[in-house]
């Protein structure tokens, strides 16, 4: 699975996204096709529509799974799918109870189960997630994919000793495993111990000498040392190795923005937009970039496109809001994008502290406040 990494202020979660942590959209899942043939026909049209992506495709694939559904309730795969796709439009609270319902329905099988804990993880039930993850892996040791989502989601945790004993399990299973080498020096790497880091790393090139994510993972080592030429470097051997390897972009184009270099940055997000257009966190990334560059209006545009894709999705609401309230004098408008916004975000999310706040102001009074009863721009609005 793609990882994520430096946890920091909402906003750079945000834009560090696929780098260094647990989450990460499923696979469309097929699966055997149900007893009921109506069921396995509005399923398959289902599963084509889900591969074409796109706004309508999404909308349209969603109805003929609940269709299959009403013909065949125990279809696990209709259940599964529905969920990666409410996931994919940002709608994460909706998406849980049909991949509870996919997990319950085949309890043995691992991406169900791996989408399950990544939901509750995101909406900020880590410990859930863990022992769900936990509970599988000791059912079914042979489990790797599983055991591997569970190593990354300990790290995140800070729990290190176990998540290095979780990879070298499944190193022992598997001595070839590259996902689990790689899991490993991202343990040392959140340890500080970025020395062995690299060297995990440079064993994971020695196996691989074009692995777009071990030289993206080098990158990052190297920005936990200070060293940006370097970390630039290595994301540009990234996308080398692979050229729809979008996270190495992602990361550059993060150091460019949080440098203040929005031009810089717009053009990495566009290049990102380019290979992967149904990026969405790359599309408010760039909105981001647009404001920052006093484009408003472009950047209220690529908000909105952002939401055309992902009705719900909380990084588009909230810098949105922040938009419309700050820059455009709209701030009514924003006070709806804020409400949906903490109606969806993770509990955790601490950029809720900052859309509070925005709302209680909006109550208070519908002008806008000036600079000195604000202050500076909240952070994750900048």
């Amino acid at each position: 699975m793609q990882s994520r990494a430096l946890n920091s202020v909402w906003l750079l979660c945000l834009l560090l996204c696929a780098c260094g942590g647990a989450i990460a959209e499923q696979k469309t899942q097929v699966g055997p096709p149900p007893a009921d043939p109506r069921a396995a026909r509005i399923y398959l049209d289902g599963v084509r529509l889900m591969a074409a992506r796109g706004r309508d495709s999404d909308q349209r694939a969603m109805a003929a799974f609940e269709r299959a559904l009403q013909i065949d309730p125990k279809l696990w795969e209709a259940h599964y799918n529905l969920g990666v796709l409410l996931r994919r439009r940002g709608e994460t609270r909706k998406a849980l109870p049909h991949l509870q319902a996919a997990h319950t329905l085949d309890p043995a099988a691992g991406e169900p189960l791996i989408a399950l804990a990544e939901t509750q993880h995101a909406l900020g039930d880590r410990d859930t997630a863990a022992d769900l993850l936990s509970e599988y892996v000791h059912a079914h040791p042979e489990a790797n994919q599983v055991r591997l989502a569970l190593t990354a989601l300990l790290r995140e945790q800070g729990e290190y000793d176990d998540a290095l004993d979780s990879a070298r399990e499944a190193l022992v299973r598997d001595p070839a495993n590259v996902q689990a080498l790689l899991e490993v020096g991202r343990i040392y790497k959140a340890r500080g111990d970025l020395d062995v880091a690299e060297l995990v790393f440079q064993k994971v090139l020695a196996l691989d000498g074009k692995s777009a994510t071990a030289h993206n993972d080098l990158g990052l080592l190297a920005l936990a040392r200070g060293d940006t030429q370097r970390a630039f470097d290595e994301f540009e051997k990234a996308t080398g190795s692979d050229e729809s390897f979008t996270p190495a972009r992602m990361n550059r184009a993060s150091v460019l923005l949080r440098a203040g270099d929005y031009a810089a940055a717009r053009s990495e997000y566009s290049k990102v937009l380019n290979v992967a257009p149904d990026s969405v966190d790359a599309r408010v990334a760039l909105g981001i970039c647009l404001r920052g560059l006093g484009k408003h209006k472009e950047a209220e545009q690529e908000y909105e496109r952002a939401l055309d894709a992902a009705p719900n999705h909380s990084a588009a609401l909230f810098n949105l809001g922040v938009l419309r309230a700050e820059f455009l004098d709209r701030r009514s408008e924003a006070r709806e994008l804020f409400e949906r916004y903490m109606e969806v975000s993770a509990s955790d999310d601490p950029s809720r502290a900052v859309a509070q706040r925005y709302l209680s102001e909006i109550a208070a009074t519908s002008a806008k406040p000036s600079a000195g009863d604000d202050g500076p721009a909240p952070e994750g609005a900048q």
